[in-house]
């Protein structure tokens, strides 16, 4: 600053919370602390944050009072020594500077509990850190740390240990000893081997290591919790077995664009080249023997775009992807469609892939146009990846900018956005820009055709590539024994003469126990392994089944998923169906993307036989993944009876191709007597294949009649008539959003709240699925769109989880400064809310299938560890084991443990149990008050 500013802008405040005599200088642009701070001896707390500074004065070490201390983004580079001297300090924040290293003094803050030191330069931290036992929380993520001293050991308080982004290649064995841990994220470092014993010791311990690679244990265990881990360690220490290297190799790519006939170049060693009617339909895997030690199962995904949504459901890391152009037809503007958009898919997917874009048909070209296409496309791609790093940068820099400006966290239309919540979306902001995919820009340009132009180069790039643990070290970890004996088992069984699709768990358990897995996690754990591996096919989403066999699950996909005329042709030579019959399913598939239960029935009888067991699994399977669902059917007196179909119906939304009618009523502005409430999701790229139309898919659960087109749908509310929900999916250059409209009479503003909720939470669970997707949720303002405001005002979108602000009856538009009734911005509270009664859990226990009350466990929160004992202890009654496991997580979760947390769960896409979560809504089951 360049001059001294009055006494006054720096006078202390008793903070109401704390009751600490506080001093907040927060972003106010200093340089230099004025001197008029340095009289303040009684301030008990100072921040400092935001400002300019570089030094801090010795005077202030006259404030020998002060406890928190926050000096975070600031501009210092050299630690500031006179901290030292503040030995009351029991918080110290210095992230976000450009320190290079930390003062060995820190030491003499002994009464020290939370220190920040995130987002600096720092590569070794002193020793004397880790004898401040006093320690709760540490902090150093983004720094270059290379590794830590095991004397952090020592630091027996501690319960928070961050130090994600660094370089560490791998944890002390003392960290087992941190007793009081609940916290530990390491993501994106370099370690391989966690210590043993890390899985017991740690156990109920939340641990984040993704972006690491990962050997020992691998990554599909540590992304299972501490119990996993401890069960794989256990099943290691018992015996050990090594592997034989086995590499996943995807081929994708547009359709015709040669990727069959590279597939059979490099497999069969010879040209064996494939025309258009013989492209593949769906994915086709091929075991390819390289004559070295790495054997290659060769994933060959048909391009068609019926066939996109499910070629979702078997990409993995650890993988390599090899992304096929037709060079020879090849321009400019051919990027997003041919390359553009499957990056997009890898990128949100499986975040850090491993990716080769290979270039076909040379042999249609000459040497001239082969180079200048790879040249082009090799800028292009570099253009592709500054572009999305710039979007995450620009996310990244608003998101500071936000933490920087006190007022815009502080103001009324903002006062949920706070620094705690922008600090989270600043950490998902950073981690997502983080996990890039792994490209190499260079072209590598073959021929399929007779003389197999560089087909050997590419084969020696592919097996060099997974020769080098650089890229994957995994390949040649080592495995319990149980686990390679449970893969020979099932490997066996699949080679069985009348193999079945899939055996359920409690089958799969049988083999696991004599393999020497004797707990279901244990055999989870090596399930989800294969499951990578693509030895089998094992989802959470259907936890009771284990697929033997990939193909065959393939081959069902195919059944329902072809293109528009593909599928025509399939009922249209069903002899059982009669010319109007036939007319009529041909009216519903082409206008309304339904076809009859029984026309689906018959697309999969050859897969199930005369089986209704196997038909139904199946038909749960398509629900699940969001291929299809079933249409609802009305109330015998409700409106919407007029106009449903008779019979089971099936909608697939991928199949819908049909624009907005244009008879649609749903106008730009609401009736006056019509409230409205909109939840908008940013996303800062194009939205994932098949996310709008598996959110569809979900959200009708809690729909009724419906109208649906290409990019929305305009329905009723399941539990009130009078409810209009409008869901859309709209993309604007880059960037995608969804949004979901729900619209009633005030008097039914709590039935639009709820349902709005309940289809987001739907849209919540899915995003999981692709962790690559940085994802923003607003609220639109109601009373810009009744005023038909031509640029809306938004609220954060996490206010939907919140509840209004005691005493506020209005908050200001961010963009038009108009007041508007804080109960179209908060949902009103619900005795959902609430803490659940016994009369709850006793209706759960007894409702909740035999096989779900694991999962629900799980979605719960409930460690492996807490399962287990429950089963131990009450294995012979099924009714106590699932009231105990309810009763377990209402102890853990305290306050949080309440009925709209539970009906989340019972309808997570692990659990499906939607029916029990419909009944507790419906009967709104009595509440305990809170002691």
């Amino acid at each position: 600053m360049d001059q001294e500013s009055p006494m006054e802008e720096f006078s202390p405040v008793q903070n109401q919370e704390t009751n600490l005599l506080e001093l907040d200088l927060t972003g106010k642009d200093l340089d230099h602390i004025p001197p008029t701070v340095l009289q303040c001896t009684e301030i008990e707390v100072l921040k400092l944050s935001f400002n300019k500074l570089r030094t801090l004065p010795e005077g202030i070490s006259r404030l020998a009072k002060l406890k928190y201390l926050w000096l975070d983004f600031n501009q210092f580079e050299e630690f500031p020594e006179v901290v030292c001297e503040l030995t009351s300090l029991e918080h110290l924040y210095l992230s976000q500077n450009k320190l290079r290293h930390v003062s060995p003094r820190i030491g003499q803050l002994h009464n020290l509990k939370v220190l920040f030191l995130h987002k600096n330069e720092l590569t070794k931290l002193p020793n004397q850190i880790f004898h401040i036992t006093s320690i709760v929380d540490l902090h150093i993520s983004e720094n270059q740390l290379t590794e830590l001293s095991e004397d952090i050991g020592c630091l027996e308080n501690l319960t928070m240990l961050r130090g994600w982004n660094n370089q560490i290649k791998c944890l002390p064995d003392s960290v087992c000893r941190l007793r009081k841990l609940k916290l530990i994220d390491f993501a994106m470092n370099q370690i391989q081997v966690l210590p043993d014993g890390f899985g017991t010791e740690m156990c109920g311990v939340e641990v984040s290591l993704y972006g690491n690679p990962l050997v020992q244990p691998p990554f599909e265990v540590c992304s299972q919790g501490m119990q996993a881990i401890a069960d794989y360690q256990d099943q290691l220490g018992t015996a050990e077995d090594s592997v034989d290297p086995c590499l996943k190799m995807l081929i994708v790519g547009e359709t015709c664009g040669g990727k069959t006939s590279l597939k059979n170049a490099l497999v069969l060693n010879k040209s064996q080249l494939v025309d258009v009617l013989s492209r593949t339909h769906g994915i086709e895997i091929t075991p390819w023997d390289t004559g070295d030690e790495i054997k290659i199962n060769v994933y060959d995904f048909g391009g068609h775009e019926a066939y996109f949504l499910t070629h979702q459901l078997f990409l993995t890391n650890s993988a390599l992807h090899l992304l096929v152009v037709d060079l020879s037809g090849y321009d400019e503007s051919r990027f997003q469609v041919e390359i553009g958009r499957w990056l997009d898919m890898l990128a949100v997917r499986v975040p850090g892939a491993i990716v080769r874009i290979v270039g076909t048909h040379i042999d249609k070209m000459s040497l001239e146009e082969v180079e200048a296409k790879s040249s082009l496309i090799s800028d292009q791609i570099a253009t592709y990846q500054a572009d999305r790093d710039a979007t995450l940068q620009a996310i990244i820099e608003k998101l500071e900018h936000s933490m920087a400006s006190p007022a815009e966290r502080t103001n009324p239309c903002n006062m949920e956005t706070s620094f705690h919540e922008l600090n989270e979306r600043l950490e998902k902001a950073k981690k997502t820009a983080y996990q890039k995919l792994r490209i190499a820009q260079t072209v590598i340009p073959v021929s399929s055709a007779s003389g197999l132009d560089g087909i050997e180069a590419l084969k020696d790039e592919i097996v060099a590539m997974a020769c080098d643990s650089h890229y994957f070290p995994e390949l040649r970890r080592k495995l319990p024994r149980s686990w390679v004996i449970l893969e020979k088992l099932l490997s066996a069984k699949r080679t069985e003469t009348n193999c079945p699709l899939y055996i359920t768990l409690e089958s799969c358990m049988k083999m696991g126990k004599s393999a020497g897995l004797l707990t279901q996690s244990s055999l989870i754990n090596s399930l989800n392994y294969l499951h990578r591996t693509g030895a089998v096919l094992y989802y959470e989403a259907l936890p009771g089944f284990v697929f033997l066999n990939p193909t065959r699950l393939i081959e069902i996909f195919k059944a329902l998923l072809k293109d528009h005329a593909e599928m025509k042709a399939e009922y249209f030579k069903m002899s059982w169906l009669t010319a109007v019959g036939r007319q009529t399913i041909d009216d519903g598939f082409t206008h309304r993307a339904i076809l009859p239960h029984k026309v689906v029935s018959t697309l999969l009888k050859e897969h199930t036989g005369q089986s209704k067991e196997g038909l139904e699994l199946l038909l749960a399977l398509m629900l699940n993944f969001g291929i299809c669902h079933i249409l609802p059917v009305p109330d015998e007196n409700s409106p919407a009876r007029a106009y449903s179909t008779p019979g089971r119906m099936y909608h697939f939304p991928w199949y819908l191709r049909r624009l907005k009618p244009t008879d649609l009523q749903w106008p730009t502005c609401p009736q006056e007597d019509e409230e409205h409430i909109e939840l908008v999701c940013e996303m800062a790229m194009p939205s994932p294949w098949g996310l709008f139309e598996r959110w569809s898919v979900l959200s009708t659960r809690h729909l009724i009649y419906r109208q649906a087109w290409e990019n929305g749908m305009y329905a009723f509310s399941k539990t009130d008539m009078r409810v209009a929900i409008m869901m859309e999916h709209k993309e604007e250059g880059g960037a995608s959003s969804l949004h979901v409209t729900g619209r009633g009479p005030r008097e039914r503003l709590t039935a639009v709240w709820t349902t709005v909720k309940s289809i987001v939470r739907e849209l919540h669970t899915l995003l999981k699925e692709w962790p690559g997707l940085y994802s923003e949720p607003f609220i639109c303002c109601a009373h810009c769109v009744k005023t038909c405001t031509e640029k809306p005002g938004y609220f954060s979108g996490e206010v939907l989880y919140c509840s209004a602000p005691a005493g506020t009856q209005s908050l200001r538009c961010p963009t038009t400064g108009e007041m508007v009734d804080v109960n179209l911005v908060y949902p009103p509270s619900s005795p959902t809310d609430q803490p659940i009664s016994n009369g709850c859990v006793q209706l759960v226990s007894q409702k909740l299938s035999r096989t779900k009350w694991r999962p629900l466990g799980r979605v719960l929160g409930l460690e492996e560890g807490d399962i287990e004992a429950i089963e131990v202890q009450h294995g012979g009654d099924l009714n106590e084991m699932k009231y105990q496991m309810l009763k377990c997580w209402e102890r853990k979760a305290g306050q949080s443990g309440t009925m709209s947390t539970l009906i989340l769960a019972l309808r997570d896409t692990t659990v499906q149990e939607n029916s029990i979560a419909d009944e507790l809504e419906r009967n709104a089951c009595p509440v305990k008050k809170p002691v």
